[in-house]
């Protein structure tokens, strides 16, 4: 490995290093005047960049169920307060962005071949970042299920009737919380059933349904029939809490059991193959140095 291929590998880390970077300070730029940006900032707590401007007319042209899944992991990181400007038409704009930006950098310094690896990188990085956040609210979402169960089973059992009980539920911190919050919202607003009637789906089980989470579908299913019980409905509602209690200590103890296979990739990333890279690019050089 002669020294010009190494100039080559260390520019193309920088270019990496350089697109993020650039990404992450195009991300907090928004194209207004100074006036109008700070009224905007007051009137709309939601003021969004031309990233999101620009995307936005993008998907809507796309029309296509490709973005489906992008919504549902925006709507779970945004849930938690994380990205809360950004739209799915701009995530990908984002990322095709980074994309031309790194494009640029390679034809600029004439990076070596697999410096075009970081192209799709670059289009993926913002969806890879919001998945990081939607993961770790759907996790803290399973871990608060049995303890909102709890608190609508106790609701229930002091004579409050399921909607109010429900109601209260949607006052607890948390993802979960705003999550049932805004379904009660909804219902309210626009005046349809919170429970299923007959052929009538309520309101409740369809908006926790449409996030992509099976076990908050199952939660709210479980809800709809406890609703439709009458008088055995609070002890119906602590049998359920209980289920969902025992069901989330099964999975946390088949985590912990799992945890070394769990561990195996991260190790390897990060500790494996750099120790094996710092040992082997040395003696590298130092064979090609001999056999130049």
């Amino acid at each position: 490995m002669d020294k010009a291929l190494m100039i080559k590998i260390l520019l193309a880390c920088s270019a990496g290093l350089v697109s993020v970077a650039v990404y992450f300070l195009a991300n907090m730029i928004t194209i207004e005047k100074a006036p109008a940006k700070r009224v905007r900032q007051m009137v709309d707590s939601t003021a969004t960049s031309f990233f999101d401007i620009g995307g936005t007319k993008l998907a809507n042209r796309m029309k296509s169920g490709f973005l489906d899944s992008w919504k549902e992991l925006l709507y779970w990181a945004q849930i938690s307060d994380n990205y809360q400007t950004w739209t799915v038409g701009g995530m990908l704009v984002r990322g095709l962005a980074a994309a031309v930006l790194i494009i640029l950098l390679i034809f600029l310094f004439r990076l070596p071949y697999f410096s075009w690896l970081l192209v799709p990188m670059a289009i993926f990085m913002p969806y890879f970042l919001v998945k990081g956040k939607a993961d770790e609210t759907t996790k803290q979402v399973k871990r608060l299920l049995p303890e909102t169960a709890t608190v609508i089973a106790a609701e229930m059992d002091a004579g409050s009737t399921a909607g109010q009980a429900i109601g209260r539920a949607g006052e607890l911190p948390g993802p979960l919380g705003r999550v049932i919050n805004d379904a009660v919202a909804k219902s309210r607003q626009s005046e349809r059933a919170m429970f299923s009637r007959g052929a009538n789906k309520g309101i409740l089980m369809e908006e926790m349904g449409r996030h992509g989470m099976p076990e908050l579908s199952r939660f709210a299913m479980q809800l709809d029939r406890v609703a439709a019980k009458g008088v055995d409905a609070p002890r119906i509602m602590v049998e359920i809490a209980r289920g969902l209690a025992r069901e989330y200590k099964s999975q946390v103890q088949q985590t912990a059991a799992n945890m070394d296979t769990e561990l195996l990739m991260p190790m390897t990333l990060f500790f494996f193959l750099p120790f094996v890279i710092t040992i082997l690019v040395p003696v590298i050089v130092s064979f090609s140095t001999m056999l130049a």
